[in-house]
């Protein structure tokens, strides 16, 4: 039995990316999988508690909580084998120690160190010593997690893969989306949407800069709309205009907002400063949404690729300004050709991780 564990869960999102990597493991003959997380994937209760719900001294003894229970499961299953997703926040110390008991471990390592801690010398030296003498098996998605590992020390096993795409339903039930989200989308204009955490590293700043600066006939063409939760208040710093037609929802947006949002918006805007892979890029990809990106490395490797997704520019408000004035000069039909498609859909990457990691999910078997 193979278990993936992952402490965010439904929390943002992950849930999707989850439900995705069991469904390519599975495809695997022979392989059954199960989730410990704050969900759950069958008809019994969740391993983890949401930790993220309630007041802080809640969500400080949910997290004691869910330790607590991660390492009771190890001690059950110790002959399974656990995939942990890490994210290289201050609690992934605490997790990764409780995983690395266990002799069959590996690391989905979705950061190494989260982008707002990078300047967290303590956090920093945590992971190091966890990396360099703990982890023996590690799953990365980009050039950038490499370049931690080696600075970590690491010397284990690595398997290179691209983000899995999702595989859940698009549709969403209407009457559980707020009427305030509902009203957002504007029909008669082009809807640029901003999802996810707000942060600094994510570039919302920058986002908002840039619709300051257009013109005011480029301004007038088109919506834009910031939703999701705020995590270190940089939107707040950029005074929007008062023409800019800009709508802000800070708070947990529901599954079914999510997918009203996707399904109804007209461009992602993505313009980090840094990042290692993109649940959001994956999303966009998934309803057919083209994004509009700024120039790091994970998102230039991807719009290389697959040209046709998206429009891709520099790292400041400036350029962020002409790449939107540029995407509205497009067409619908010069997004996502067909052949770009199925090719996305049939990733090779995928099919040959696969094949490589079938000699760490059984190591001992036939693999056919």
């Amino acid at each position: 039995m193979i278990y993936l564990v992952d402490f965010i869960g439904v929390h943002s999102g992950m849930h999707y990316y989850l439900d995705a990597f069991k469904q390519i493991l599975e495809s695997i003959e022979g392989v059954k999988v199960g989730i410990v997380s704050n969900y759950s994937d069958g008809d019994g209760k969740p391993v983890f508690l949401n930790q993220y719900k309630g007041h802080k001294i809640n969500k400080m003894a949910s997290a004691l909580r869910n330790l607590w229970r991660l390492d009771r499961f190890i001690a059950k299953h110790r002959n399974d084998r656990f995939i942990y997703l890490t994210y290289g926040n201050v609690l992934d110390p605490y997790f990764l120690k409780i995983v690395s008991k266990t002799p069959n471990h590996c690391l989905d390592v979705h950061e190494v160190i989260a982008q707002n801690e990078d300047s967290n010398l303590r956090l920093r030296e945590k992971l190091a010593k966890i990396y360099s003498s703990k982890i023996t098996t590690v799953i990365s998605h980009s050039s950038r997690t490499d370049d931690y590992l080696m600075q970590f020390g690491y010397e284990g096993k690595k398997y290179e893969v691209p983000h899995f795409k999702y595989v859940f339903p698009r549709d969403y039930n209407l009457q559980a989306v707020s009427e305030d989200i509902r009203q957002s989308v504007d029909k008669e204009k082009i809807n640029i949407l901003f999802f996810g955490n707000i942060t600094r590293e994510k570039g919302i700043d920058i986002l908002l800069d840039s619709v300051n600066n257009l013109s005011e006939k480029d301004a007038s063409k088109i919506k834009v709309i910031v939703a999701g939760k705020d995590i270190d208040g940089v939107y707040k710093r950029v005074k929007i205009k008062p023409d800019r037609n800009v709508s802000f929802f800070i708070r947990h947006i529901t599954d079914d907002e999510l997918r009203f949002l996707y399904d109804n918006v007209d461009f992602l805007a993505l313009p980090y400063r840094k990042t290692s892979q993109s649940g959001i890029l994956e999303m966009a990809f998934y309803f057919k949404k083209p994004i509009i990106a700024s120039d790091i490395p994970y998102f230039r490797k991807m719009l290389t690729e697959f040209p046709s997704f998206g429009y891709l520019d520099g790292n400041s408000s400036k350029d962020f300004s002409y790449a939107i004035h540029e995407i509205l000069k497009r067409k619908s039909s010069d997004f996502f050709k067909e052949e770009e498609y199925a090719k996305y859909e049939n990733r090779k990457e995928v099919n040959e991780f696969k094949d490589h990691f079938r000699d760490w999910l059984m190591p001992d078997k036939d693999k056919r």
